[in-house]
């Protein structure tokens, strides 16, 4: 008996060795905050101030030592989320992360081919290759002096991370770049879905196609490999693609104060940690705060002492596919006007971890180059499949950001923005002079004969770009006598203007939506603001429920008693997604289910799966046929001797909801509310995969309202409900009349070590739309300072 006490007691004891001193080394991950360094990197005194939630204020007496600071602020916080970033558009995954990631590797050294992140670095001008550089200087002093090991991923995945270099600091703006396309993997779903269905058929599908696919593209061009491996980089680097937002202000014609109020939330993947960090910098003729994507020392949306901006996506159509022929006799030539031209070809490596390198090579065309690699394409009848890109051609974003954070006047953004290109951004500014103004600030190719959607011959010369829409051209608005601007990725002029922006566009409830609060009100503040931020109000449903009740009236119909409880929840409902809402459950279910009965037995398993990831576009689509009354598509192919109609649909789909509601919650109509499915979990990319470190680094599961196309936006996966995958990324509150009302908050934390007090802390915050300030003057910054860091030239 005492053996058996003494074993147990050892094993106890080793446990808790092992945990104390797992629990030591994790602890000893955190960086140090306080305290003093001397070196010969800066020249003068630098000061990086933390708040009470780790957001850094760092002050310095010149730019480049702000830089330098703001590059070793964020390696203490961010460092792995950067190396992924950079290893992603590098092609470099799979050295880390093992073979499975060499599609990803491949896709992205493909698309990124035609200019390089060191070719962009170069084109730089020099005052912001000088804040690249500084920056990576502070990067890389951190890792060379950092006390104690780095996050506990580094150490997982068995590598240390490289130097910082300059060009590094290009990668996230591809990254951006790629996150926020609209149109890569749709114009291959869009093929593939027409050469099952035909065009005629496919063409429903899409609320914005326009007729006039060549037929002379190959059959079996479209590939599925490509959306894949699309879906497969999204999830091991956090993101969801595609992302949409809100943002709006208000002039003085409008607001409380007479001067403007502008609010922004961007809608992105919802990941631990986010995809902004945020800082506030200053310097001599410098104080602006914001947020910046983790590599890049410059503030993409936020404000300084005289402007305000925010941004949504354009949802533009950036890049083209082009179908080239292929020379029979030298399968590095293709043709054009006649003529056999010579492909630029690049011998490409990559690392696999502990397998051998992959080797391959990139083939350039003058439209760009070719993706069979990527697509899984095997030439058809001598042809290959090539992408024209914006992003590899209109590379001056960053000295946009540049020019943002210095801007004086809403002057200075109009001429900035001529260099914000790609990804398309719908940018509201407003002045501390009482001026606002819009730009929709995106690089439009001048498409002539063809309209982007799908792919098109690159060989006859009569699907080039003519060049891009002049910026003075583009939609804009200064000063509107409405006294207001609201941005939701809605379209944004009408069919008579010249040129292809979109046919991307997302559904247009969260514009209509904003634009009902704005104008209900005479004046608005900051608060109305904050209840806009937090609006759940499911205009969608406004517009459909009335037809789900006709079920009522139906003589045909026999409801059950657990169906007509459903039916009663639906009409006495207010349309508002709160977390308690049993009848945004039944509504959303019902949707659901309608969804699956219009399109899945004509479109088949697995075009209807990649076809759901797109839910603007299947939104969309079923508005349309619903507003018509009459489609095809309602119609069930597989009943012979039947024709159904949509009556037939809603009944079908709101009896299947019942059922399955009576499966997943019980029978009474009571526990049916929409907080117990729907809900949110920040994920932390090692937390998907494994159960015990998703309970330390995963963040959530909370319980939430709102829906897809909210103001509050939480948005579930069609072909995966109820999980939110997708929402605001920030959110901020510029009021130019009164800084100190300003607001802000991000979903998750400033840190991306799990360890820290500042991984999680703004999650409350974030999910019941509550925020901190929004500062800019010392005084606030020391009110809140809770630790400081100076660094100083070595003597």
């Amino acid at each position: 008996m005492k053996v058996v006490k003494w074993l147990v007691f050892i094993v106890l004891a080793l446990v808790v060795i092992v945990f104390v001193g797992a629990y030591g080394y994790l602890k000893s991950t955190l960086p140090e905050y306080n305290g003093e360094i001397k070196t010969e990197m800066v020249k003068g005194k630098v000061e990086i101030i933390r708040d009470s939630y780790g957001m850094p204020h760092i002050y310095a007496e010149n730019e480049r030592d702000l830089s330098f600071a703001l590059g070793y602020a964020m390696a203490q916080d961010r460092m792995f989320q950067m190396d992924m970033i950079r290893r992603a558009i590098r092609g470099k995954l799979s050295e880390i992360l093992g073979e499975s990631l060499v599609p990803v590797d491949k896709l992205f050294i493909t698309i990124t081919a035609a200019k390089s992140v060191e070719g962009m670095y170069e084109e730089m001008p020099e005052e912001v290759k000088s804040n690249l550089e500084a920056f990576s200087e502070g990067v890389n002093y951190f890792l060379d002096n950092h006390k104690g090991p780095l996050t506990v991923e580094f150490k997982l995945l068995g590598y240390e991370p490289e130097h910082w270099v300059p060009s590094d600091c290009i990668a996230p703006y591809y990254f951006m770049a790629w996150d926020l396309n609209g149109s890569f993997g749709k114009e291959m779903l869009y093929l593939a879905i027409i050469e099952k269905l035909g065009e005629d058929e496919a063409k429903l599908l899409f609320p914005d196609y326009v007729s006039g696919a060549p037929t002379i593209i190959p059959k079996g061009t479209a590939s599925l490999e490509f959306l894949k491996t699309m879906n497969l980089a999204r999830e091991v680097l956090g993101t969801e693609g595609g992302g949409v937002s809100n943002n709006w202000l208000i002039s003085g014609v409008k607001s409380e104060t007479g001067m403007p109020i502008l609010a922004n939330d961007m809608h992105l993947g919802l990941a631990a940690p986010g995809i902004w960090y945020e800082a506030h910098l200053v310097a001599p003729d410098l104080n602006v705060s914001g947020v910046l994507v983790p590599g890049i020392p410059l503030v993409v949306v936020g404000a300084n002492e005289h402007v305000a901006w925010g941004f949504t996506n354009v949802m533009a159509d950036d890049a083209d596919y082009y179908i080239e022929k292929i020379n029979p006799e030298n399968p590095n030539q293709y043709q054009y006007m006649g003529k056999w031209l010579d492909m630029e070809v690049q011998e490409k490596t990559i690392a696999v971890k502990g397998k051998d390198d992959v080797k391959f090579d990139v083939k350039l065309t003058r439209h760009g180059p070719i993706i069979d690699e990527v697509n899984n394409y095997e030439e058809k009848e001598g042809h290959s499949l090539s992408m024209r890109w914006t992003a590899s051609e209109l590379n001056k974003v960053p000295v946009a950001m540049y020019y943002f954070d210095r801007a004086e006047s809403i002057d200075d953004m109009e001429k900035a923005v001529e260099y914000f290109k790609c990804p398309g951004q719908n940018i509201i500014y407003a002045d501390d002079q009482g001026n606002v103004g819009y730009w929709a600030s995106v690089g439009i190719p001048i498409r002539t004969g063809f309209d982007g959607m799908l792919p098109v011959p690159g060989w006859d010369g009569n699907h080039e770009w003519g060049g891009y829409v002049p910026t003075k051209i583009q939609p804009h608005l200064r000063n509107p006598s409405m006294g207001w601007i609201v941005t939701a990725n809605n379209k944004h002029v009408g069919d008579d203007y010249p040129y292809v922006i979109s046919n991307y566009y997302a559904v247009p409830d969260r514009y209509v939506r904003i634009s009902e609060m704005i104008e209900e009100k005479e004046k608005l503040g900051v608060s109305d603001f904050q209840e806009m931020h937090a609006d759940f109000l499911v205009v969608l449903a406004r517009d459909w429920v009335p037809n789900i009740l006709i079920i009522e009236a139906l003589s045909s119909v026999k409801l059950t008693e657990t169906e007509t409880a459903a039916l009663n929840e639906l009409k006495e409902w207010d349309f508002v997604a709160t977390p308690s809402s049993r009848a945004s459950t039944i509504f959303h279910a019902t949707v659901n289910n309608m969804i699956k009965n219009t399109f899945k037995n004509r479109i088949g398993d697995d075009f209807y799966e990649e076809y759901l990831k797109n839910n603007y576009v299947v939104l969309n689509t079923l508005r349309n046929e619903i507003a018509k009354g009459e489609s095809v598509w309602f119609d069930d192919p597989a009943t012979v001797d039947k024709v159904e109609g949509l009556n037939d649909v809603i009944v079908k789909s709101f009896r299947e909801a019942v059922a399955y509601l009576e499966l997943e919650m019980g029978k009474n109509v009571d526990d049916w509310k929409w907080g117990e499915i729907h809900t949110v979990t920040m994920y932390h990319a090692f937390g998907k995969k494994s159960k015990l470190m998703g309970f330390f680094m995963n963040v959530g599961p909370s319980p939430m309202g709102g829906s897809i196309a909210t103001v509050d936006p939480q948005p579930y996966r069609l072909n995966s409900p109820w999980e939110i995958y997708h929402g605001a990324s920030m959110r901020y509150i510029i009021d130019l009349q009164d800084m100190k009302k300003s607001l802000r908050v991000i979903p998750v934390g400033i840190s991306g070590n799990f360890m820290s007090p500042h991984y999680d802390d703004q999650f409350d915050l974030w999910r019941t739309v509550t925020y901190r300030p929004f500062v800019l003057d010392r005084e606030d910054v020391d009110n809140d300072a809770r630790y400081t860091l100076v660094i100083g030239p070595a003597e």
